[in-house]
Protein backbone atom coordinates (compact mmCIF):
# COMPACT_ATOMS: atom_id res chain seq x y z
CA UNK A 1 0.00 0.00 0.00
CA UNK A 2 1.49 3.18 -0.85
CA UNK A 3 2.27 5.93 1.62
CA UNK A 4 -0.34 8.54 1.77
CA UNK A 5 1.21 12.37 0.35
CA UNK A 6 1.01 15.17 3.03
CA UNK A 7 1.50 18.48 2.67
CA UNK A 8 5.04 20.01 3.90
CA UNK A 9 4.82 22.85 5.90
CA UNK A 10 8.11 25.00 5.92
CA UNK A 11 8.85 26.70 9.38
CA UNK A 12 10.00 30.35 8.80
CA UNK A 13 13.61 29.25 9.47
CA UNK A 14 13.44 26.59 6.45
CA UNK A 15 11.94 28.88 4.09
CA UNK A 16 14.33 31.55 4.90
CA UNK A 17 17.58 28.82 4.39
CA UNK A 18 15.87 28.02 0.97
CA UNK A 19 15.85 31.34 -0.39
CA UNK A 20 19.43 32.35 0.56
CA UNK A 21 20.28 29.02 -0.94
CA UNK A 22 18.94 29.75 -4.36
CA UNK A 23 20.65 33.49 -4.10
CA UNK A 24 23.56 32.63 -3.53
CA UNK A 25 23.40 29.94 -6.67
CA UNK A 26 21.58 33.08 -9.35
CA UNK A 27 24.22 36.11 -7.68
CA UNK A 28 27.07 34.85 -9.98
CA UNK A 29 24.93 35.59 -12.38
CA UNK A 30 23.00 38.49 -10.96
CA UNK A 31 26.86 40.30 -10.44
CA UNK A 32 27.36 39.23 -13.82
CA UNK A 33 24.53 40.97 -15.43
CA UNK A 34 24.98 44.06 -13.33
CA UNK A 35 28.87 44.29 -14.46
CA UNK A 36 28.26 43.64 -18.05
CA UNK A 37 25.81 46.76 -17.93
CA UNK A 38 28.94 48.95 -15.94
CA UNK A 39 31.45 48.03 -18.90
CA UNK A 40 30.52 49.93 -21.36
CA UNK A 41 32.68 52.55 -22.15
CA UNK A 42 33.34 55.20 -25.13
CA UNK A 43 36.89 54.17 -25.01
CA UNK A 44 38.50 51.19 -23.67
CA UNK A 45 42.77 51.74 -23.40
CA UNK A 46 44.41 47.97 -23.51
CA UNK A 47 48.12 48.82 -21.68
CA UNK A 48 49.23 51.30 -19.07
CA UNK A 49 52.25 51.84 -20.26
CA UNK A 50 53.94 55.31 -20.74
CA UNK A 51 51.57 55.61 -23.90
CA UNK A 52 48.62 54.45 -22.23
CA UNK A 53 48.70 56.67 -19.57
CA UNK A 54 49.66 59.20 -22.01
CA UNK A 55 46.43 58.72 -23.92
CA UNK A 56 44.40 58.06 -20.66
CA UNK A 57 45.29 61.98 -19.68
CA UNK A 58 44.05 63.50 -22.03
CA UNK A 59 41.04 61.28 -22.23
CA UNK A 60 40.34 62.35 -18.48
CA UNK A 61 40.94 66.15 -19.42
CA UNK A 62 38.69 65.94 -22.55
CA UNK A 63 35.99 64.24 -20.00
CA UNK A 64 35.60 61.34 -22.25
CA UNK A 65 33.99 58.04 -21.09
CA UNK A 66 37.10 56.23 -20.48
CA UNK A 67 38.63 52.86 -18.92
CA UNK A 68 42.34 51.54 -19.21
CA UNK A 69 42.96 47.67 -18.66
CA UNK A 70 46.56 47.00 -17.02
CA UNK A 71 47.15 43.22 -17.00
CA UNK A 72 49.64 43.63 -14.20
CA UNK A 73 49.39 45.52 -10.86
CA UNK A 74 51.20 48.28 -11.41
CA UNK A 75 51.72 51.13 -14.36
CA UNK A 76 54.49 50.98 -16.63
CA UNK A 77 54.58 46.86 -15.62
CA UNK A 78 57.43 46.35 -18.96
CA UNK A 79 59.63 48.56 -17.13
CA UNK A 80 59.59 46.43 -13.86
CA UNK A 81 61.69 43.57 -15.99
CA UNK A 82 63.40 45.53 -18.66
CA UNK A 83 66.10 45.99 -19.86
CA UNK A 84 66.87 43.34 -18.40
CA UNK A 85 70.52 44.99 -16.28
CA UNK A 86 68.14 48.54 -15.62
CA UNK A 87 69.77 51.04 -17.26
CA UNK A 88 67.76 53.24 -19.15
CA UNK A 89 69.00 54.49 -22.52
CA UNK A 90 66.59 57.55 -22.69
CA UNK A 91 68.67 60.93 -21.19
CA UNK A 92 66.99 62.44 -18.29
CA UNK A 93 68.17 66.15 -19.33
CA UNK A 94 67.43 68.38 -15.94
CA UNK A 95 69.40 71.27 -17.36
CA UNK A 96 69.22 73.36 -20.73
CA UNK A 97 70.31 76.97 -19.78
CA UNK A 98 67.01 77.87 -20.92
CA UNK A 99 63.99 79.06 -18.94
CA UNK A 100 61.45 78.22 -21.39
CA UNK A 101 59.23 75.43 -20.04
CA UNK A 102 58.14 74.13 -24.09
CA UNK A 103 61.89 74.27 -24.76
CA UNK A 104 63.53 72.33 -22.01
CA UNK A 105 60.42 69.93 -22.05
CA UNK A 106 61.29 69.02 -25.21
CA UNK A 107 64.98 67.58 -24.62
CA UNK A 108 63.42 65.48 -22.03
CA UNK A 109 63.22 61.96 -23.15
CA UNK A 110 61.41 60.30 -20.23
CA UNK A 111 58.51 62.52 -18.76
CA UNK A 112 54.66 62.74 -19.83
CA UNK A 113 52.22 65.21 -20.70
CA UNK A 114 50.45 66.73 -17.80
CA UNK A 115 49.25 70.04 -16.00
CA UNK A 116 51.12 69.09 -13.04
CA UNK A 117 54.47 70.42 -12.35
CA UNK A 118 55.76 68.00 -10.09
CA UNK A 119 55.42 65.17 -12.67
CA UNK A 120 58.76 65.33 -14.28
CA UNK A 121 61.55 62.34 -13.63
CA UNK A 122 63.99 65.29 -13.48
CA UNK A 123 62.61 65.72 -9.48
CA UNK A 124 63.07 61.56 -8.93
CA UNK A 125 66.57 61.37 -9.87
CA UNK A 126 69.73 62.90 -11.18
CA UNK A 127 71.38 60.38 -12.84
CA UNK A 128 71.78 61.02 -16.79
CA UNK A 129 70.65 57.41 -17.62
CA UNK A 130 67.85 56.69 -15.35
CA UNK A 131 67.56 53.43 -13.07
CA UNK A 132 64.63 51.66 -14.78
CA UNK A 133 62.99 50.92 -10.96
CA UNK A 134 62.53 54.94 -10.72
CA UNK A 135 60.65 55.17 -14.00
CA UNK A 136 57.93 52.83 -12.45
CA UNK A 137 58.17 54.63 -9.81
CA UNK A 138 57.47 57.94 -11.68
CA UNK A 139 54.81 55.84 -13.84
CA UNK A 140 52.94 54.88 -10.85
CA UNK A 141 52.67 58.39 -9.43
CA UNK A 142 51.67 59.95 -13.00
CA UNK A 143 48.52 57.16 -12.69
CA UNK A 144 47.94 58.08 -8.91
CA UNK A 145 48.19 62.01 -8.68
CA UNK A 146 46.61 62.28 -11.99
CA UNK A 147 43.65 60.15 -10.91
CA UNK A 148 43.19 58.18 -14.21
CA UNK A 149 40.67 55.18 -14.57
CA UNK A 150 43.09 52.59 -14.63
CA UNK A 151 41.73 48.76 -14.22
CA UNK A 152 44.62 46.49 -12.41
CA UNK A 153 44.79 42.74 -12.85
CA UNK A 154 42.69 42.64 -15.88
CA UNK A 155 44.17 41.02 -19.10
CA UNK A 156 42.29 41.44 -21.85
CA UNK A 157 42.09 38.03 -23.71
CA UNK A 158 39.84 38.65 -26.91
CA UNK A 159 38.80 41.22 -28.96
CA UNK A 160 35.98 40.91 -31.44
CA UNK A 161 33.31 43.36 -33.47
CA UNK A 162 30.00 42.87 -31.88
CA UNK A 163 26.53 44.63 -31.72
CA UNK A 164 25.52 47.46 -29.85
CA UNK A 165 22.27 48.34 -27.97
CA UNK A 166 20.74 48.97 -31.73
CA UNK A 167 21.66 45.64 -32.68
CA UNK A 168 24.87 46.93 -35.13
CA UNK A 169 27.99 45.40 -35.56
CA UNK A 170 29.74 48.85 -35.07
CA UNK A 171 31.55 48.18 -31.33
CA UNK A 172 34.15 46.36 -29.96
CA UNK A 173 33.28 43.44 -27.64
CA UNK A 174 36.70 42.37 -25.07
CA UNK A 175 36.62 39.32 -22.80
CA UNK A 176 39.14 39.30 -19.87
CA UNK A 177 41.18 36.05 -18.29
CA UNK A 178 37.90 35.96 -15.92
CA UNK A 179 35.60 35.70 -18.55
CA UNK A 180 33.62 38.84 -17.83
CA UNK A 181 33.20 41.00 -21.35
CA UNK A 182 33.01 45.11 -21.84
CA UNK A 183 32.08 47.27 -24.79
CA UNK A 184 33.54 50.37 -26.52
CA UNK A 185 33.06 52.17 -29.53
CA UNK A 186 36.59 52.94 -30.13
CA UNK A 187 39.42 50.57 -28.87
CA UNK A 188 42.94 52.09 -27.90
CA UNK A 189 45.65 49.19 -27.72
CA UNK A 190 48.76 50.59 -26.61
CA UNK A 191 50.50 47.91 -25.27
CA UNK A 192 53.77 48.56 -27.31
CA UNK A 193 56.29 46.20 -28.21
CA UNK A 194 57.33 43.51 -25.15
CA UNK A 195 56.56 40.07 -26.58
CA UNK A 196 60.17 38.53 -27.25
CA UNK A 197 61.07 38.07 -30.65
CA UNK A 198 62.53 34.56 -31.13
CA UNK A 199 63.88 33.92 -34.52
CA UNK A 200 62.81 30.81 -37.24
CA UNK A 201 66.71 29.58 -36.56
CA UNK A 202 67.30 25.67 -36.39
CA UNK A 203 67.96 24.54 -32.85
CA UNK A 204 67.11 28.41 -31.36
CA UNK A 205 65.65 26.24 -27.84
CA UNK A 206 69.26 25.75 -27.18
CA UNK A 207 69.72 29.71 -26.32
CA UNK A 208 68.79 31.24 -23.11
CA UNK A 209 66.30 34.46 -23.92
CA UNK A 210 67.14 37.89 -23.16
CA UNK A 211 64.14 37.56 -21.26
CA UNK A 212 65.03 34.73 -18.62
CA UNK A 213 68.60 34.71 -18.91
CA UNK A 214 71.06 34.25 -15.41
CA UNK A 215 72.34 38.25 -14.54
CA UNK A 216 74.46 36.42 -12.32
CA UNK A 217 78.56 37.17 -13.40
CA UNK A 218 78.93 34.36 -11.94
CA UNK A 219 77.43 31.55 -14.06
CA UNK A 220 79.56 33.02 -17.27
CA UNK A 221 82.88 32.80 -15.44
CA UNK A 222 85.09 31.45 -18.14
CA UNK A 223 82.60 30.55 -20.20
CA UNK A 224 82.45 30.79 -24.00
CA UNK A 225 79.62 33.48 -25.18
CA UNK A 226 77.71 33.51 -28.48
CA UNK A 227 75.10 36.57 -28.59
CA UNK A 228 72.42 36.40 -31.26
CA UNK A 229 71.39 39.95 -31.93
CA UNK A 230 73.71 42.95 -32.04
CA UNK A 231 70.77 46.01 -30.78
CA UNK A 232 70.89 47.62 -27.13
CA UNK A 233 69.75 44.48 -25.95
CA UNK A 234 72.89 42.52 -26.71
CA UNK A 235 75.72 45.13 -26.19
CA UNK A 236 74.23 45.77 -22.53
CA UNK A 237 74.35 41.85 -21.98
CA UNK A 238 77.91 41.72 -23.36
CA UNK A 239 78.93 44.84 -21.44
CA UNK A 240 77.70 42.83 -18.28
CA UNK A 241 79.71 39.77 -18.67
CA UNK A 242 82.57 40.74 -20.41
CA UNK A 243 85.07 40.88 -17.32
CA UNK A 244 83.52 37.14 -16.63
CA UNK A 245 83.37 35.24 -19.91
CA UNK A 246 86.16 33.44 -21.25
CA UNK A 247 85.25 35.82 -24.80
CA UNK A 248 82.57 36.76 -26.38
CA UNK A 249 81.03 36.78 -29.71
CA UNK A 250 78.18 38.27 -31.31
CA UNK A 251 76.28 37.74 -34.30
CA UNK A 252 73.22 39.09 -36.32
CA UNK A 253 71.61 39.59 -39.81
CA UNK A 254 72.88 43.14 -40.48
CA UNK A 255 75.75 45.26 -39.57
CA UNK A 256 75.76 47.54 -36.63
CA UNK A 257 73.52 50.03 -36.72
CA UNK A 258 75.25 53.00 -34.29
CA UNK A 259 73.03 55.92 -33.34
CA UNK A 260 75.97 58.20 -34.05
CA UNK A 261 76.08 57.21 -36.91
CA UNK A 262 72.40 56.49 -38.32
CA UNK A 263 70.91 59.37 -35.87
CA UNK A 264 68.70 57.46 -34.91
CA UNK A 265 68.36 56.83 -31.23
CA UNK A 266 67.07 53.26 -31.02
CA UNK A 267 69.72 52.13 -32.33
CA UNK A 268 73.01 51.06 -30.54
CA UNK A 269 73.98 53.86 -28.13
CA UNK A 270 77.79 54.74 -27.03
CA UNK A 271 76.85 53.43 -23.11
CA UNK A 272 76.39 50.63 -24.55
CA UNK A 273 79.34 50.12 -27.23
CA UNK A 274 81.91 48.67 -24.76
CA UNK A 275 81.95 45.48 -26.94
CA UNK A 276 83.25 47.34 -30.19
CA UNK A 277 86.19 48.32 -28.16
CA UNK A 278 87.13 45.15 -27.08
CA UNK A 279 86.97 43.77 -30.40
CA UNK A 280 88.98 46.10 -32.30
CA UNK A 281 91.24 46.25 -29.55
CA UNK A 282 91.71 42.53 -30.31
CA UNK A 283 90.55 41.34 -26.68
CA UNK A 284 89.32 38.06 -27.94
CA UNK A 285 85.32 39.39 -28.54
CA UNK A 286 84.25 38.69 -32.03
CA UNK A 287 81.72 40.78 -34.09
CA UNK A 288 80.25 38.61 -36.73
CA UNK A 289 77.68 39.58 -39.41
CA UNK A 290 76.01 36.44 -40.32
CA UNK A 291 72.37 35.98 -41.62
CA UNK A 292 71.43 33.72 -38.71
CA UNK A 293 67.40 33.12 -39.86
CA UNK A 294 65.83 30.31 -41.88
CA UNK A 295 67.96 28.26 -44.07
CA UNK A 296 70.92 29.87 -43.57
CA UNK A 297 72.42 28.43 -40.05
CA UNK A 298 71.58 25.96 -37.14
CA UNK A 299 72.82 25.92 -34.16
CA UNK A 300 73.50 22.18 -32.80
CA UNK A 301 75.11 20.48 -29.65
CA UNK A 302 77.35 17.89 -29.79
CA UNK A 303 77.84 15.08 -27.31
CA UNK A 304 80.41 17.01 -24.87
CA UNK A 305 77.47 19.98 -24.54
CA UNK A 306 79.00 21.79 -26.74
CA UNK A 307 77.33 24.48 -28.57
CA UNK A 308 77.94 25.81 -32.21
CA UNK A 309 77.19 27.36 -35.58
CA UNK A 310 76.49 25.10 -38.55
CA UNK A 311 75.84 26.40 -41.98
CA UNK A 312 72.41 25.13 -43.69
CA UNK A 313 74.46 24.98 -46.90
CA UNK A 314 77.80 24.06 -47.42
CA UNK A 315 78.14 26.67 -50.14
CA UNK A 316 77.39 29.43 -47.75
CA UNK A 317 80.89 29.51 -46.61
CA UNK A 318 82.20 30.95 -49.63
CA UNK A 319 80.19 33.81 -49.42
CA UNK A 320 80.34 35.16 -45.33
CA UNK A 321 83.41 35.17 -42.44
CA UNK A 322 83.30 31.55 -41.67
CA UNK A 323 85.75 31.63 -39.36
CA UNK A 324 82.26 31.78 -36.37
CA UNK A 325 81.29 28.07 -37.75
CA UNK A 326 84.81 26.86 -36.05
CA UNK A 327 83.99 28.32 -32.68
CA UNK A 328 82.60 26.37 -30.05
CA UNK A 329 80.43 27.95 -27.11
CA UNK A 330 78.62 27.34 -23.51
CA UNK A 331 76.04 29.29 -23.57
CA UNK A 332 74.07 31.00 -26.70
CA UNK A 333 72.30 33.89 -25.52
CA UNK A 334 69.09 35.29 -27.10
CA UNK A 335 68.83 38.95 -27.33
CA UNK A 336 66.53 39.83 -30.52
CA UNK A 337 63.96 42.74 -29.55
CA UNK A 338 60.52 43.15 -28.50
CA UNK A 339 57.62 42.73 -31.15
CA UNK A 340 53.91 43.05 -31.18
CA UNK A 341 51.59 41.09 -30.60
CA UNK A 342 47.72 40.93 -32.23
CA UNK A 343 46.66 37.60 -30.67
CA UNK A 344 44.21 38.87 -28.45
CA UNK A 345 42.25 39.94 -32.06
CA UNK A 346 40.20 37.08 -32.97
CA UNK A 347 39.93 37.59 -36.42
CA UNK A 348 43.59 38.35 -38.72
CA UNK A 349 43.09 42.05 -38.42
CA UNK A 350 46.69 42.24 -38.82
CA UNK A 351 48.69 40.72 -41.24
CA UNK A 352 52.65 42.01 -39.67
CA UNK A 353 54.22 41.93 -35.82
CA UNK A 354 55.51 45.10 -36.72
CA UNK A 355 54.24 48.34 -36.52
CA UNK A 356 53.26 50.42 -39.70
CA UNK A 357 52.37 53.08 -41.89
CA UNK A 358 49.07 54.00 -42.36
CA UNK A 359 49.41 54.40 -45.89
CA UNK A 360 50.03 50.63 -46.26
CA UNK A 361 47.11 48.63 -47.88
CA UNK A 362 46.12 45.23 -46.66
CA UNK A 363 46.55 42.35 -49.48
CA UNK A 364 43.35 40.69 -50.92
CA UNK A 365 40.75 39.02 -49.88
CA UNK A 366 38.69 39.42 -46.49
CA UNK A 367 41.26 39.64 -44.41
CA UNK A 368 42.34 42.93 -45.94
CA UNK A 369 39.27 44.70 -45.78
CA UNK A 370 39.46 43.94 -41.91
CA UNK A 371 43.27 44.59 -41.74
CA UNK A 372 42.60 48.27 -43.51
CA UNK A 373 39.75 48.95 -41.44
CA UNK A 374 41.45 48.27 -37.86
CA UNK A 375 44.68 49.79 -39.00
CA UNK A 376 42.57 52.74 -40.23
CA UNK A 377 44.80 55.52 -37.81
CA UNK A 378 48.33 54.08 -36.56
CA UNK A 379 51.53 56.16 -35.60
CA UNK A 380 54.08 56.64 -37.95
CA UNK A 381 56.35 53.87 -38.01
CA UNK A 382 59.33 54.31 -35.26
CA UNK A 383 62.12 54.41 -37.39
CA UNK A 384 60.80 56.55 -39.37
CA UNK A 385 60.87 59.52 -36.98
CA UNK A 386 63.69 61.00 -35.09
CA UNK A 387 62.19 60.19 -31.32
CA UNK A 388 63.04 56.29 -30.96
CA UNK A 389 60.77 55.88 -27.94
CA UNK A 390 57.25 56.65 -29.61
CA UNK A 391 54.77 54.30 -27.27
CA UNK A 392 52.63 52.33 -30.52
CA UNK A 393 49.12 53.51 -30.42
CA UNK A 394 46.61 51.62 -32.58
CA UNK A 395 43.18 53.25 -32.62
CA UNK A 396 40.80 51.21 -34.08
Amino acid sequence: MPFPLRPVTLSARAMEVRVLLVLSFLSPFIVRETLSRNNVHKYCVIGAGPGGLQIGYFLDRAGRDYIIFEKNTTAGSFFTHYPRHRTLISINKRHTGSKNREFSFRHDWNSLISDDPTLFLKHYTDEYFPVADVYVRYLQDYAEQLQLKIQYETEIKEVDKGPDEEGADSCFHLKDQNGVVYRCDILIVSTGLWVPHVPDIQGIEHAQGYESMSLDRRDYEGKRVLIIGRGNAGFETGNHIVGNAAYIHMTARSRIKLAYQTHYVGDVRAINNQMIDTYQLKSLDGQFELFTGAGTAYIAKDSKGNLFLSPMDKSFLDDVETSIFSFKYDTILRCTGFMVTTCILLTCWFKSNKPVSSRREGGPGDEANMYTHILRRVSVPYRAQSFGFAFPLCLV
